[in-house]
């Protein structure tokens, strides 16, 4: 079982208008076929996708507003980011990808405006432990298969003294201490060289952008008729 993992917003519960740090997990029921997916989604929208990575001016001061350059470099595309596209071209990549049956989608939300000081000293700890929450959550309600598990995440968004920790982590509290069969194995990439953790940090944008704004109601209402949205976990319960 193949799960590829990213991350929207931060974990902060000090900012004067608290918002929440979302992680969605790609689960990849046909990773070849996803991959070729992937492929053809950057082909076919290429143009449209270098136009948007462009800067972002003020006309009048020609300040920039919103930096370019994050998927594309010398107009040679590097990898797909969601926070350099529209709201047109997400819901084109939505509608795209739910005529893909080859990944499940799942969601986690940590509720900042909830978590303790304590808590949140440690971002890491926070990453870790609702993780672990969501993944026994899923298998321990069959959402999941309880069989070995690769997970492979962005590698920008760990420290590298926590990189190692992770694994450890799920195989202790999962394995031993829920009896489970899987054992966990956790890699981190650039996403630049992993063309799935790019399709998790759209969702995961998406959804951040959903909560916000509410603006993406129909797009995940489709993923969930597709039967591809399968479960959005929140914690604190």
């Amino acid at each position: 079982m193949n799960i590829y993992i990213d991350e929207s917003g931060s974990i902060n519960n000090h900012y004067n208008n608290i918002k929440p740090f979302v992680i969605a997990l790609v689960h990849a029921t046909n990773k070849k076929q996803l991959q070729r997916a992937y492929s053809r989604f950057i082909s076919s929208n290429y143009q449209q996708l270098l136009h948007l990575d462009k800067d972002k001016t003020d006309p009048n001061t020609g300040k920039i507003l919103k930096a370019g350059n994050k998927m594309f470099k010398n107009d040679k595309f590097i990898e797909l980011k969601g926070s350099q596209l529209n709201p047109d071209m997400k819901r084109e990549f939505v509608n795209y990808f739910c005529k893909k049956r080859h990944f499940e989608l799942f969601l986690i939300k940590i509720n900042n405006n909830r978590l303790s000081d304590t808590f949140c000293s440690n971002t890491a700890r926070v990453f870790n432990y609702t993780t672990k929450l969501a993944l026994e959550y899923y298998i321990n309600n069959g959402y999941l298969p309880d069989e070995n598990c690769n997970l492979q995440l962005d590698e920008r968004n760990e420290k590298t003294e926590s990189k190692h920790f992770l694994q450890d982590y799920l195989n202790t509290e999962l394995k031993l201490g829920n009896n489970l069969s899987a054992d966990f194995n956790v890699q981190y990439f650039d996403s630049a060289n992993n063309k799935l953790i790019q399709l998790a940090d759209v969702f995961a944008n998406l959804y951040y952008s959903h909560i916000l704004t509410n603006a993406y109601t129909n797009e995940f209402q489709l993923l969930e008729a597709n039967g591809i949205l399968k479960h959005c976990f929140n914690y604190p319960l």
